[in-house]
């Protein structure tokens, strides 16, 4: 049986960028990360500003799919 902590997706968080919208997923590249945290994002569209609103091992597998964009850094209060 595998380490829970070694599987790729332990360091998934989910960040939310506007109150109501849905949840994305994004690889938390090691950083300490909590629910609430503000945090910078790869996107597409650019670096954009999200909160945790799903903290790292708290991801269900079955809700990702494909390639997953970075967090870069927490974001400054």
């Amino acid at each position: 049986m595998s380490n829970p902590k070694s599987a790729p997706f332990f360091n998934t968080v989910g960040v939310r960028f506007q109150t109501s919208a849905k949840v994305q997923y994004f690889d938390g590249s090691g950083i300490e990360l909590e629910v609430g945290d503000r945090v910078l994002v790869e996107t597409p569209q650019g670096i954009k500003e999200g909160v945790i609103a799903i903290a790292p091992g708290q991801v269900i597998f079955s809700e990702l799919r494909g390639p997953m964009d970075a967090v870069v850094q927490k974001a400054e209060a």
